[in-house]
Formats: structure tokens, sequence, C-alpha cells
């Protein structure tokens, strides 16, 4: 790819240069503001490939970059979202953002850095990637758990083609109990090991082999039956070795085997095999001092050596033997070296070697035991002569190094490559291959070049990164709100960059610098869930608010928009709290799980009162209540549609999560036009009357063409045609500039991972 665009630039300079220096007269100087000039085309282009955002006369090209946010307390969630200025404000539960590349990602392989999605479209694999194997024409193949790629649905296994794009050619049959650890390429075919106890209706279990360009099954291939994973395959002429943790092929055969290349029967003269319950996790074909070819065998063994040992390929046992203390679970040659890497902590020659060794390829006694790894490695992979470790592991040589590292080869020295992954990767769970001048990184998460931001995020609308020196928060975030030069926060948080601040806060803009205002709250488990602003004031609601500023409050109250005091409006809720709260026209609707207000016992879950006390008004009914909570109301086009978890309203009928409420007429629309049959967190209008609804729920008026998100037309009430399908809760969106942010619990959407946030405009097909 960086040789494409050098080629570019070189060819864009020459002609250049050719048309300089070919004319007969000097050239007329040209303003590169000029659309007709050539230097503004130049420019544009320039501005395009650097990624140029800067203010200038030239176009600006959308090169937003996909990021997601990770690794919350307990799940991870968006609550809320905010536009501020040319920022995206994110609220939740999460300590981390990365790139939302999916399971396989492109990187630097210098930096580690994600190559940028406008070079190189993310692959978006939606689900765990366990093996990459190049296909010697500039791509590769991946296996693992995943159902999708770039949308497209791939069961397992897939290819990717130069260019970063999913080949259309190459499908395998679709099986979703199908479990792949290891890829071989050899020849036209791929030989693909895992766990599956058939292939379609073929009996190929736990090894099969497929056209490596169609995906289409070679029945031909059958080594019979076998009983348990294939966890590595390696090949030497027309044959094959496999490790894993069967101890039948037909035969006895435990750990290791060898089989012909072409109809996958077992050479029954390679006699070789593991102690019972033995498993090799990985092989490499290598060489002795001689440069004889040598079959290096690791695992979890006793039998014929500890957990590795190395054989000739007719069987016969060499005499290396570096006797690792336990478990090995990758192995790599670079020249005289054998590297091992495990959860062992000491080798043949080494009391000290924990987890990544190089050993002698002759004797298997030390050579190398420095690498100072604080966790086990998983995956090993020589490339050149960097040697690229996944693991378990968070440190290398004194480095932070989270789970992802590599070292120059022979002197060990840690390189620059930092992928900064999100949690550990297991075996089998990862691989990296040669890319074009890249890499690519195959694991079982989804997110890379991972920094911490706890639980608030700011990012930059146009390139989507995130804004550096923002603060953190030590709990979750429920709800944010603008007004004027200040964001207020609300939450389950207690401090803010260690400064004391209990459920609520205040930032102060542009730089989202803390306010010295502390607010007081107190109550047990306190939580901020609501906020909004109007009549000078600033209101608030949520669960297990006893007081503020030393004033009983329960469950919500308000202070001043300019020097923050407490007012005396004051609602007293009890304590099942407020989940959202709408100013409109001098009241104040509250709306949550409750069952008294101002005293009043016979209150339920929605009501309005006055902003000045708190007093209760006759909107929107005096004895009309929903049977449960509230969570959500929104404003449009003089209706409150309000969502929750209620099935009906008392006195009027059922109203299954959703209701409408028309100001105008001062009822509820009934029968009710557009309902849910799960629980609704958000509504969020559109200026041309397209509604997306978020939640927990499997569909809208009985269709259930999509899970958690859907969307309807307002003034009909017509469910549209979008299904993205989350694979968990939507809490909450917002539209801006023509998009829809949606932020929730999910993982994926459209099949696509993206970190519990993406963004529409409900116009992408339905999923594939």
């Amino acid at each position: 790819m960086k040789r494409i665009l050098r080629c570019f630039f070189a060819t864009t300079l020459l002609i250049f240069l050719s048309i300089a220096f070919t004319q007969c007269k000097p050239a007329d100087l040209e303003n590169s503001c000029d659309v007709k000039s050539d230097s503004f085309l130049l420019a544009s282009v320039v501005r395009f490939v650097t990624g140029d955002k800067s203010p200038s006369c030239l176009p600006a090209f959308p090169i937003f970059e996909d990021y997601g946010v990770y690794g919350g307390a307990s799940t991870t969630q968006v609550r809320s979202i905010l536009a501020y200025r040319n920022h995206l404000l994110i609220g939740g539960d999460f300590t981390k953002v990365g790139l939302a590349t999916g399971s396989v990602a492109i990187l630097d392989k210098q930096t580690g850095k994600a190559v940028p999605n406008r070079f190189c479209p993310f692959l978006k694999v939606n689900g765990e990637t366990y093996s990459a194997v190049s296909d010697g024409a500039g791509g590769f193949y991946i296996g693992g758990i995943f159902t999708h790629v770039q949308g497209f649905k791939r069961s397992q296994v897939a290819h990717i083609l130069p260019g970063c794009q999913l080949d259309p050619n190459f499908n395998v049959t679709e099986d979703s109990t199908r479990t792949v650890y290891t890829l071989h390429l050899l020849g036209d075919n791929l030989y693909i090991g895992g766990n599956f106890a058939s292939w379609g209706s073929n009996p190929q279990s736990n090894i099969a082999s497929v056209n490596r360009y169609t995906g289409e099954l070679n029945t031909g291939f059958y080594p019979g039956a076998m009983n348990n994973y294939v966890y590595s395959i390696v090949s030497f002429g027309n044959s094959l070795f496999i490790g894993g943790s069967f101890d039948t092929i037909g035969a006895l055969r435990i750990g290791i085997a060898k089989l012909n290349a072409t109809t996958g029967v077992v050479d029954t003269s390679f006699t070789a095999q593991l102690n019972p319950g033995g498993v090799a996790i990985d092989l490499n074909i290598g060489s002795d001092p001689q440069g004889s070819p040598v079959v290096y065998v690791v695992g979890s063994f006793s039998t014929p050596r500890n957990n590795a040992a190395a054989f000739y390929p007719d069987g016969t046992l060499t005499p290396w033997n570096p006797n690792p203390s336990d478990p090995v679970q990758a192995v790599q040659q670079y020249e005289n070296t054998v590297y091992l890497g495990g959860s062992f902590t000491n080798v043949s020659g080494a009391p000290i070697a924990n987890h990544l060794v190089g050993v002698d390829n002759d004797t298997g006694s030390a050579v190398k035991n420095d690498f100072d790894i604080d966790q086990p490695v998983t995956t090993l992979q020589l490339i050149g002569n960097q040697l690229y470790a996944l693991g378990l592991f968070t440190t290398a040589k004194g480095f932070s190094r989270n789970f992802a590292a590599s070292f120059d080869l022979p002197s060990g020295n840690l390189t620059d490559w930092n992928p900064s992954l999100l949690e550990t990767v297991s075996n089998p769970g990862g691989a990296v291959i040669a890319y074009g001048n890249d890499v690519a990184l195959a694991f079982n998460k989804y997110g890379v070049n991972l920094q911490p931001k706890k639980n608030f995020l700011v990012l930059d609308e146009a390139s989507g990164a995130p804004i550096d020196g923002t603060p953190e928060f030590d709990y979750g975030i429920q709800a944010m709100h603008l007004k004027g030069d200040k964001l207020i926060v609300g939450g389950s948080f207690e401090n803010v960059n260690g400064n004391p601040r209990r459920s609520l806060a205040l930032l102060d803009l542009p730089h989202y610098q803390l306010n010295a205002t502390n607010f007081g709250i107190v109550g047990l488990s306190a939580e901020v869930r609501t906020i909004t602003s109007g009549n000078g004031q600033i209101f608030f609601g949520g669960a297990g608010l006893d007081s503020i500023q030393s004033q009983t409050r329960n469950g919500v109250a308000s202070v001043t928009d300019d020097n923050f005091t407490i007012t005396n409006w004051y609602p007293n809720l009890d304590t099942g709290g407020a989940t959202s709260l709408l100013f409109l026209d001098n009241a104040v609707y509250i709306a949550g799980i409750y069952s008294t207000l101002n005293s009043d016992n016979t209150v339920l879950n929605y009501r309005a009162v006055d902003s000045i006390a708190g007093t209760a008004i006759s909107l929107p009914s005096i004895s009309n209540y929903p049977n449960f909570e509230v969570k959500t109301q929104t404003l449009y086009e003089g209706k409150i549609y309000l969502g929750g978890i209620f099935t009906s309203i008392s006195g009027i009928g059922t109203f299954n999560h959703i209701a409408i409420y028309d100001l105008a007429t001062k009822s509820y629309i009934n029968p009710n036009p557009v309902y849910a049959n799960g629980f609704v967190q958000a509504f969020t209008p559109s200026p041309d009357g397209r509604i997306l609804v978020a939640g927990s729920f499997t569909g809208l008026n009985g269709s259930t063409n999509s899970s958690n998100l859907a969307a309807f037309q307002a003034n009909t009430y017509e469910v549209l045609n979008w299904a993205p399908n989350p694979d968990n809760s939507a809490y909450t969106s917002l539209y801006h500039n023509g998009r829809w942010y949606v932020g929730g619990e999910f993982i994926h959407a459209f099949n696509k991972p993206n970190g519990g946030i993406f963004s529409t405009d409900l116009s992408e097909p339905p999923n594939r």
C-alpha cells in the first residue's frame, strides 16, 4: 500500500516536472484556490492522501475513522451522546477507546498503528479469529468462529484479497457449530483444522481440505474419523504433519500424525506419538544444525520429551531437548535459534526463562532468555528478522505492551510495534502474517490501538479521533446536558480526575475542565440518570438521591443555572426515582419508576409538575398512569413519545412499551399506533419525521425485522425497512448533521463490530 502511494507521488512529480520543463515560456502563476487550475487538483489529491483537515479553500474529504469504546466495569455501555461544536461527546461505562477494526487488523509493521480506513477498509470481522495464512499472492486466509466479514456472511473461513477486500468467490459450506483453529495452504488446497463433526453432509471431522479459489470441499481428502481437535498443520513435500488433542484417526494416533496431502491417508510409518492425554499445540518445520529438516512439536505432554520435541520427517526423534518446565504454546526458528513461547518459567540451561526464550537448535539449551515477559506467550510469528509475540502479557523488557509485542532478531531488542490490545490473546487465538508492506493481526477481540478513556470520551467529528486531555470519571456516566459554556454530567461516579464529585459534575467548555462546583449529593448508591434545563434552572433526577447541598431532595432536584445553588423545586419522589425529565411550557414532566409524588401515593411513574415549587399539575393526567417504569420521553411536533417497561396505562388500555401523548388534545392516542415487544430506552426524531427507537426488543408493530433498534415514520407510524440488529441493547442516540449516532451495550450492528457506538442515516440495506 505504501509502495502504491510512493508510486503515485513519484508519478505525479514526474508529470509536474515534465510540464514545467517542456514549456516554451514560464507558466503563468496559478491560484491554488482556483477550481479550474492544475494546482487545485494536485493540492486536493495531496490533502486527501495526507488526511489534512486544516481550514482551506480546498475540498474537505470524509476521513472519519471508526472508533469504539471497550472495557466497562461490568459490561461496556454507551449511555449518552451529545454534539458540541465540532466534537461528539460520549458518556457511559468504559475504560478504553480504540479503532473498531474487528478481529483482524492491518497494522504498520513498525509501529503497530492501524492502517487508516481510507487506505485499507477495515475488515470488520465479526467474531473471533484464531488463524491466518498468506495466500502467496498478496492476500491471506483467516479462520476462527466469525460469521461475517465486511458485513458479508462467511462461516469461520474467509479469503482476503490485496487492497483489504473480501474475496466474493471464496465461500465454504456454512456451519454455525464449526471452530477453525489452524489453516495451511499447499498448492491449490487450503487445509482447515479445528473442531467440527462434519463438513456439510460429508464426514470430514476436525480436518478438511477445500479448493483455495472457491472454498469447495475436496471430498477425496479424508483421513478417517478423528476424535478430537486439530490445532496446527504444517507440510513437508506432499505430507502434512498435524498436531492437536486427538488420540484416534481411524487407529491410535496421540497428538501428532503424518498424512498424505492428497488423500489424507495416515502414514503409518510415522510412529511418533505423545503420551496419552498429551496435546500438540503448535508445529513448525525447521532444521537441525546440519540443515536437515525437522518437525518441532510443542504443547503439553511428557512423552517423548517434556512439552517440546523435534522429529525428522520419518518420525525419528532428534536429540533436541529444551525441557521447558510448563506447556509451550508456540514455536518459531530463526537461523540456529528456536524460539519458544508459553507458560514455562525455565528451560535447559536457563533457570529463569519466563514465557519466551531462544534455545539452540541442536541441544535445546537456552541461548536467549532476556525478553522479560511478565505473562505467558501464546503465539509467535517470524516475519523477516522480526519476531512477533501475542499472549497474556502486559510488559516486555520493562515496557508496557498489552498482549502484543515484537523483537528484532538476533539481538532480541524490543521494537516500537505496539498494537495495544484490549484483552489477552489465548491459544488457539491469534496470528500475525505479512500483508504487503504491513502486517495482518488476527486476534480474539475487536479493537486495536487502545488508549485509556474512563467513562467520558470526546471525538473529533471530522476524523473520529479521540481528543486528548479530557477528564476521567471513576464510575459510569448516565446522562449529559449542555447549558451555555457548561457541560453537566450525571452518573454513578464519585470522583472526577481524583476530585470528589458524587453523581453530578460540571465541566467548563470548550476545554472540558472540571469546574470547582461540588453539588454535595448524598444518598446510598446515588446515581443521576437524567438532566434538563429551563426557567433558569438545571433539573436532574435519578435513584438513591437523598439530599443536595445539605437540603433534603428525594429523587429529583434543581439548581440555578448561574451559580448552581439549590432551588425550592421539590417534587419529593419516593425511592424508585426518575429516569427522564422533560421541560415544556414551565412544567417538568417526570418519567421514572415511583409511586409517590408530593407525598401523594396515588401517582405512578409519569406526571408533570410546575417548574417553581415542583407541585403536581394536571398533565398529562391526574388518574391515568403507566403501570411500570417510563424510561424515556421525547417531544416531536406537539406530541410526547413515551417509552419504557410499561404495558398499559390505567383507565385507558394496552400500551406495549410505547405511548404517544398529544399535547393539542391533552390525551393519549388510543388505540396506540406504534408498539414494541420489549423495553424502549430512547426515541430520536429527525426533521423529516423518521424516529429511531432504541431499546431491548425484537420488533415494532408485530414485525421482528430488527432487534434493539428500529425506526418508523412519525406521520404514518409505518415501520421502516431498516434492520441493523445490534446483538445487545441500544440505550441512546443523537441526530446530528443528517446522521444518527447510536450507543448502547452492543458489540456489533449490521453484522459489523463497532464497540458500542455507530452512526447511520437509516439507508443501509438489511443484514446480509
